[in-house]
């Protein structure tokens, strides 16, 4: 399934049942105090879409930890999340569901459904942003707590045991770790830390195999020109991207350019590397070719990532990556790298209009402006000022 079909799904069929799911919940409120996550032994947390944000909970992961280094994490994602999830934390068990089809969605729906019910956790984060599907899940897990993003709707409120205000004023992270907070007394001080683990011998070994056959290097410099599938509005002219990469390749000819992207974005990311024939080998099209593993390898022997608002930003953001970010709709204040990075962001006064109470589908009337008075000149800039100075403090 497309991402539109299972926002269509979740819309029109997610509000009654979780109407019918809310109205059973209700009945079987409880009045008990909330457990101490200090003895809490089984937990779930449910994140189903961006690799980016995915990421992002690793600190929520960390701070349950921090309170009982022995609780058992369930986490629920999408099938394609799994080898996302592998490389964020150990001890974590993956709990997936198809989207392959229709009927493998709903027959894996189920599956979890029973899983996570023999499962009996005590406590569900919901960490999803007003998910019906992540909502009702977290209702029927049969868990006696949960958590989820406070909405002023009946269906969200009713399946929810304890809601979390959504602030835009912070960073995603201490959002998500807010939901950890609602079961302690004292504040959460735990240092925010990105986690990604490391890739492994055969991952290395194969970017290594790569990286030989281009002689003497003097930067390796990964361009992802994609920004998910959530909205085209996030992306910087890919023309502008290949243009600056040409002043980049001019600049020191050792440098090699991979562009990365997913298997579907193969065909986008082509018709960028095409207008960079004349650079012949020096740019290199890994879009589909790289696994997940793969990929981190890639970003951690990199000089420098220069990204749209995206997945790979926080990937490379965790491995201490030097970024470019580029944003536009959304604002880093809230979904920007945490690792040595140049934010590029205009700041318009119709800045950020991407955000999770639209589901990210607001279509800009102004063309993505934000995105297109980004020139390309201090993109170049920003990235020759990291190869010269990568150790960088956040902007």
């Amino acid at each position: 399934m497309n991402v539109d079909t299972m926002r269509s799904v979740d819309r029109f069929l997610g509000v009654p049942l979780c109407w019918i799911s809310g109205v059973w919940m209700q009945f079987l409120r409880r009045t008990s105090p909330p457990p101490n996550l200090n003895t809490v032994q089984r937990v779930v947390v449910i994140k189903f879409f961006g690799i980016g944000s995915i990421l992002l909970t690793t600190p929520m992961l960390a701070a349950l930890r921090s309170r009982n280094p022995d609780v058992h994490i369930m986490y629920l994602t999408f099938d394609h999340n799994r080898e996302v999830l592998s490389k964020l934390t150990e001890n974590v068990t993956p709990l997936t569901i198809s989207t392959s089809s229709l009927l493998s969605f709903l027959l894996d729906t189920v599956r979890a459904i029973r899983i996570l019910r023999k499962f009996s956790a005590e406590i569900v984060f919901d960490l999803e942003f007003f998910s019906k599907f992540s909502t009702l899940l977290s209702a029927l897990a049969g868990s006696p707590y949960r958590t989820g993003f406070e909405l002023p709707a009946r269906w969200r409120r009713w399946n929810i045991s304890h809601p979390v205000r959504l602030d835009h004023s912070m960073h995603v992270t201490g959002v998500f770790l807010a939901h950890v907070q609602q079961f302690g007394r004292e504040h959460l001080n735990t240092p925010i830390h990105v986690e990604c683990l490391p890739p492994t011998r055969g991952e290395r070994s194969s970017l290594e195999r790569v990286l030989g056959n281009f002689g003497d290097i003097s930067d390796v410099i990964t361009i992802n020109i994609n920004a998910g599938s959530t909205s085209l509005d996030r992306r910087w002219a890919p023309e502008r991207f290949a243009e600056a990469v040409r002043e980049l390749a001019h600049t020191d000819s050792c440098r090699v350019f991979f562009f990365t992207g997913s298997p579907r974005e193969r065909d986008y990311v082509t018709r960028v590397v095409t207008l960079l024939s004349s650079l012949g080998a020096r740019v290199v099209n890994i879009a589909g070719e790289f696994s997940f593993g793969e990929l981190v390898a890639l970003l951690e022997q990199s000089s420098l990532l220069i990204t749209n608002d995206s997945g790979p930003m926080h990937v490379a953001s965790a491995l201490q990556t030097p970024v470019v970010a580029l944003f536009g709709p959304e604002t880093p204040q809230f979904y920007g790298p945490l690792g040595p990075s140049v934010l590029v962001y205009r700041e318009l006064s119709c800045s950020p209009c991407l955000n999770v109470y639209n589901a990210k589908l607001f279509r800009c009337p102004y063309q993505a402006r934000c995105m297109k008075e980004i020139s390309v000149s201090e993109v170049v800039q920003a990235a020759e000022r990291v190869l010269q100075q990568p150790v960088l403090q956040i902007s």
